[in-house]
């Protein structure tokens, strides 16, 4: 397994150039960077040539951009009972994996849906699944997976469901991002590592504190990583494992170079 990091583990501020720059300084292997509507990486503005350089400067330190990641599918949900804005979500995966086809990454993070008071659950998984499905030939014309991450949205909350979920799309470009940390306060890791298996295609790692119910940085927290790994392996996945955690206010650089760290201790496990 290789040794990545979510580029929002340095603050506001930092360009792309600087990122990679610091990300190879410290260590990781490669650097899944974050897609918005605004700065270098707006995914609905960005050029070719934009995206030609910040890979000719990855390649030049040695880094890969193993995969993309987005958090503007809490604004364009793809289960929202407006067509317009699933619309957009849609838009937002096909142009996702086009950039992520250049940037040579595996996949791209896709939120699946947040539910809503107002629609119920089995219209929010029919809509989001709809949606899903409209932008799969588009993961595969690029071949780029859409990797449906495990998240806080009240939507797949366990490991048979969101198999079920996948099950039914059925789409060969459609597996599943795993967030280590995400799943600790809703069920225990090794159940999902082992139920999901080959689905999924990249991980998130961080830790989480049960007693405080919060995000900690790795180690400093209960995620059983030794049973993670042992499960990891047995399901045979050998890609990235991307950090991502918050910077720490005092330091730009502490908490990447804290979590390189503890990824090497982790690896050994």
């Amino acid at each position: 397994m290789k040794k990545g990091v979510n580029a929002w583990i340095y603050p506001e501020g930092f360009t792309i150039s600087r990122i990679l720059t610091e990300s190879a300084k410290i260590g990781y292997e490669g650097v899944e960077l974050n897609m918005d509507e605004r700065d270098e990486l707006n995914v609905f503005k960005i050029t070719d040539a934009d995206v030609k350089r910040m890979k000719e400067e990855a390649d030049s330190l040695g880094l890969k951009i193993p995969s993309l990641c987005t958090g503007l599918f809490w604004k364009y949900n793809l289960a929202s009972p407006d067509e317009s804005i699933r619309r957009k979500g849609v838009e937002l995966i096909r142009k996702g994996c086009e950039i992520a086809n250049k940037f040579n990454a595996k996949c791209l993070l896709v939120v699946p849906a947040f539910t809503m008071p107002e629609v119920p659950y089995e219209e929010a998984w029919d809509l989001s699944k709809k949606s899903i499905l409209e932008a799969a030939p588009s993961a595969e014309d690029f071949g780029v997976y859409i990797g449906v991450e495990n998240v806080w949205n009240r939507f797949l909350y366990s490991p048979l469901e969101f198999k079920r979920f996948l099950e039914e799309i059925g789409h060969d470009y459609v597996k599943m991002y795993f967030d280590v940390g995400n799943i600790l306060f809703l069920g225990h890791p090794t159940h999902w590592i082992k139920t999901l298996g080959s689905y999924i295609v990249c991980i998130h790692v961080k830790d989480f504190l049960l007693n405080e119910r919060r995000f900690v940085p790795l180690l400093e927290g209960n995620v059983p990583w030794k049973n993670v790994m042992k499960a990891l392996r047995e399901i045979g996945y050998n890609y990235f494992l991307n950090v991502e955690v918050s910077p720490y206010p005092g330091d730009p650089l502490k908490a990447a170079i804290d979590c390189k760290t503890a990824l090497d201790i982790i690896l050994q496990m």
